[in-house]
């Protein structure tokens, strides 16, 4: 009786490591699908997370010629003596 069910066993077994193989590639190749996609949605966050830095470093640089121009301090002399 377990002579005759040897073949099938060894079919069997055969049967689940090609099945396991075929998951596991199946696996594989969504995670780097995956980790593709996250990849390049962060790029995107950091160009446009580097674009608004550049925006507010720029601003900032307007700001700070304003407070430092002469004109602006004298006038903020005159509107504190009156």
């Amino acid at each position: 009786m377990i002579d005759d069910m040897t073949p099938v066993l060894i079919i069997g077994i055969v049967f689940a490591f090609v099945s396991f193989n075929v998951y596991l590639k199946y696996r594989r190749d969504s995670l780097r699908h995956d980790l593709n996609a996250k990849d390049s949605e962060l790029h995107r966050e950091h160009a446009l997370l580097q674009e608004k830095t550049e925006d507010l470093e720029q601003r900032v640089r307007v700001l700070e010629s304003i407070v430092t121009n002469r004109k602006f301090q004298l006038q903020q002399e005159i509107d504190s003596l009156s």
